[in-house]
């Protein structure tokens, strides 16, 4: 836990984020509640969706714990299996055709192929808290971000593993796509916040939702950490419009080789 306090503080200086980097953990039948979350209906008396939830953990620096009797959304419920939802339930063609899909049998093969869902039982709630000071170990961490800090992520996930990274997009539902596939395939995963995130957890226009893994924290760490010092990171990058602006050496080699102007040479800029 310690480790993971650290790597929350270490985020929040690499890329001065707006708001806490949510730590989440999966809780499971028999798992210990972690101690001082707040619990929305036994303390408020009140109830909160999901993206709410998130909403106070990143903005109020709180800690929860949502169980089932929290929940004031059916997505996660169904999503995280903490309710029985299938086909032969009652509601299951108004539930499954009313997630924007015009088309009601694409709708039902939409759900059944594509939805993201975890097995009944597979939860029985969830932990969450700012990642610099939650006290249990997290499953994944949500770090809601602009568009230029997510760049400096993904500059960091591609450097570190040679790859781009692939996501499919959906325009609601982001509490559940910004989670289950991560605690299913383990990967890093861009979201959309959706427009209960915008109309009731009060989710900015500029912010896009970055979740990654527990056990890839450490590996996006160092390659922000390693841009940084190369003069890439997100504090290094500032706005200008510089004509004849100076490049890397190689690209002088080549405009000598192609027989085109040359000029000033790139260094990297001090921290």
């Amino acid at each position: 836990m310690t480790d993971y306090n650290r790597y929350g503080k270490e985020l929040d200086e690499l890329l001065k984020l707006r708001y806490a980097p949510i730590a989440l953990k999966l809780l499971r039948e028999g798992d210990e509640i972690p101690e001082g979350c707040l619990r929305p209906k036994r303390d408020l008396g009140a109830h909160l969706a999901l993206c709410q939830a998130f909403a106070m953990v990143r903005r109020q620096r709180a800690s929860l714990v949502l169980l089932k009797e929290d929940h004031w959304c059916v997505w996660p419920l169904i999503s995280f299996g903490q309710v029985k939802f299938s086909q032969e339930d009652d509601y299951y063609d108004q539930v499954v055709t009313i997630n924007f899909i015009e088309d009601p049998q694409k709708a039902r093969e939409f759900f059944e192929k594509s939805y993201p869902r975890l097995n009944y039982g597979e939860s029985i709630g969830l932990a969450l808290a700012p990642l610099d000071s939650c006290n249990f170990t997290p499953d994944l961490i949500l770090i809601y971000a602009r568009p230029a800090q997510l760049r400096s992520m993904l500059m960091a996930v591609k450097f570190k593993t040679g790859e781009l990274l692939k996501c499919e997009f959906d325009a609601v539902d982001s509490c559940v796509y910004s989670t289950v596939p991560v605690l299913q395939n383990g990967n890093y995963r861009i979201t959309v916040p959706d427009p209960g995130e915008y109309e009731r957890a009060l989710t900015d226009e500029d912010e896009m939702i970055f979740s990654v893994p527990a056990a890839k924290l450490e590996e996006l760490l160092d390659g922000l950490n390693k841009l940084s010092a190369m003069g890439f990171g997100y504090k290094q990058l500032f706005m200008e419009m510089k004509l004849d602006f100076a490049r890397p050496q190689f690209y002088d080699d080549l405009f000598k080789r192609w027989g085109l102007d040359q000029g000033e040479i790139w260094k990297r800029r001090p921290e």
